[in-house]
């Protein structure tokens, strides 16, 4: 955080995305489809982070108001955001329903959803189309487990979120449909941030495999490979809703001896 001091008052201003509050998120979400120039958009941001009246912005000098905006530079740089900022989310038909959403750097994510999310992620990424954001965000944001007040001190995943059912998807899409797009690209965001943060942790997994292009196909055969070979529902299924963090290990691990088998055996490439 950085401190500010304007006459008699003590702000702090966030240096890095996960220093940033729920409320600051969405707010720079709302502006980034606005058409202002970078500098109006860091001004915006500065005046709603300080909170301060307007008679006292008014006593902020030009060269003060350049150099803290500056402070802000990292929100149009690229995105590095893990801390789960959204923590939930009510549903618009029913406001006593909430949806809850993953935990800081989707630590207790499963590796299913991850991968579904993703295909959303992307498809909104290609084409902006709204429906795969919606979708998106329904895969991460789910209820609560039943008597989860009970549940917890019995379970060894201390997520509160529901089993990912792909059923139930339309259905909590179309709820989400109207949710403030503000508040769904703050979610994205935040899961552009965490994916972002994967191929430093897991190098092997997402380095290029040779002579494949397909990188699906090379995905869907570590998947198998730690499903012992079997492709079968019940064991797929076991990989796929295992913890995203132990997948990535075990495919990581995979990927080690393929790389070495590979430089060992160059004429099987």
């Amino acid at each position: 955080m950085n401190e500010v001091k304007i006459g008699r008052l003590t702000r702090f201003l966030p240096g890095t995305w996960d220093e940033l509050s729920a409320e600051q998120l969405c707010y720079a979400c709302s502006l980034f489809s606005l058409p202002i120039t970078s500098t109006q958009f860091k001004l915006n941001l500065l005046f709603n982070f300080l909170r301060i009246k307007v008679r006292l912005w008014n006593t902020i000098s030009g060269e003060d108001a350049y150099f803290m905006c500056e402070t802000l530079n990292f929100i149009l740089d690229e995105v590095k955001l893990t801390k789960a900022l959204v923590k939930s989310i009510r549903s618009h038909r029913f406001p006593w329903v909430r949806y809850y959403g993953p935990s800081d750097g989707m630590a207790y994510c499963s590796f299913g959803e991850f991968t579904k999310a993703q295909v959303r992620y992307e498809q909104y990424g290609k084409a902006s189309d709204p429906g795969a954001l919606d979708e998106m965000v329904a895969i991460l944001f789910r209820r609560k487990k039943f008597f989860w007040f009970i549940q917890r001190h019995f379970l060894e995943s201390p997520d509160p979120r529901m089993r990912f059912v792909d059923r139930t998807l339309a259905k909590r899409a179309r709820e989400i449909s109207k949710l403030d797009p503000a508040i769904k690209k703050a979610i994205m965001l935040f899961f552009s941030g965490v994916q972002g943060t994967l191929p430093a942790k897991f190098p092997h997994v997402y380095k290029e495999k040779p002579g494949k292009k397909d990188e699906k196909s090379g995905w869907s055969t570590l998947i198998i490979s730690l499903a012992d070979g079997k492709t079968d529902d019940q064991s797929l299924d076991r990989v796929m809703n295992s913890n995203l963090y132990n997948v990535l290990l075990g495919l990581e691990q995979k990927s080690i001896e393929y790389f070495e088998f590979l430089k060992k055996y160059p004429q099987n490439d």
